[in-house]
């Protein structure tokens, strides 16, 4: 399965992560807060994609863990 660079913008900055799915449209069902960038943007330069891809990589496959657990908590807040 490819990796995926996408993005969650929220407003003011934004949140990279690297996601190994199959297809962007696997992402974009799972996980619709996520923008996937076709390209990466002329600032990240490799050593930024590999601090990201080191640190907020995620798995389709597996369970939600670390920031997408708490991206999944701000979509659902629970009472």
């Amino acid at each position: 399965m490819p990796d995926f660079l996408a993005v969650h913008d929220y407003g003011t900055g934004g949140i990279w992560v690297i996601i190994h799915a199959r297809s962007e449209q696997e992402i974009i069902a799972l996980y619709p807060e996520l923008a996937v960038v076709k390209e990466r943007p002329a600032w990240m330069t490799d050593a930024i994609y590999s601090t990201i891809k080191e640190r907020m990589s995620f798995d389709l496959d597996q369970p939600p863990s670390g920031w997408l657990v708490d991206l999944i908590q701000a979509r659902d807040p629970q009472p």
